[in-house]
């Protein structure tokens, strides 16, 4: 009997976990239900909602530059000497994360799905403008600001990444899809530096490319 109860209460955990709403997809919700946009049930992404019948028609891509304007950068709370400084983005790390997005989206998406990256608006051209909501660090930054001695930090992960995608009809500027996903930046015990965060960003970049590909075809 008592380990029914267990199995009850385990089972109970697992479906609440999965239910649980972030609340950057109750955020794109509310943009995208007065837009008349149809939520579609994926396992790749955390929120879609698209007219995917509408973005079939398209063979041209406008990328826009990567948009790191509003990035929320969440903030530990130790307050020792190696964690006391606020973890920033600065230029080197901006230029990184833009040329990431847009290698990735070349790659898995533009290249595997036949469409032709433009610079122009011109007729059956999809605008796509993708904005880094939130950085979520495990671990202070790798810099001399971050680490003001020769500290090494370990960490189950470096952290999340949160992106959220607007795609729209480059013409007429209607919005064919929104898309949001907060992703882990790995999940395995390891040396948290700049080199390891960097290729978990790289990752994380290619990641959401292969997916919006495959949510898309």
């Amino acid at each position: 009997m008592k380990t029914s109860k267990l199995i009850v209460m385990l089972s109970f955990v697992v479906i609440s976990a999965c239910s649980f709403t972030k609340q950057h997809e109750k955020n794109l919700a509310a943009e995208a239900v007065p837009l008349g946009l149809q939520q579609v049930n994926s396992k790749r992404l955390d929120a879609v909602y698209l007219d995917k019948s509408a973005i079939a028609n398209y063979k041209q891509v406008i990328l826009e530059p990567l948009d790191l304007s509003a990035v929320k950068v969440r903030q530990l709370s130790q307050t020792n000497l190696a964690y006391d400084t606020p973890w920033e983005l600065n230029d080197q790390d901006r230029k990184y994360y833009s040329e990431r997005y847009q290698d990735s989206m070349k790659k898995e998406w533009l290249d595997k799905s036949g469409l032709s990256q433009v610079d122009q608006v011109s007729a059956a051209t999809l605008k796509v403008k993708a904005i880094l909501v939130e950085i979520s660090p495990l671990g202070s930054k790798d810099d001399s600001k971050g680490r003001p001695t020769m500290t090494k930090v370990y960490s189950e992960g470096m952290g999340t990444m949160t992106l959220k995608i607007e795609i729209a009809d480059a013409t007429s500027g209607k919005v064919l899809a929104l898309i949001s996903d907060q992703r882990d930046l790995g999940k395995i015990w390891e040396e948290n530096n700049r080199v390891t965060f960097n290729n978990k960003v790289r990752l994380v970049f290619t990641a959401w490319a292969k997916n919006l590909q495959k949510e898309l075809m």
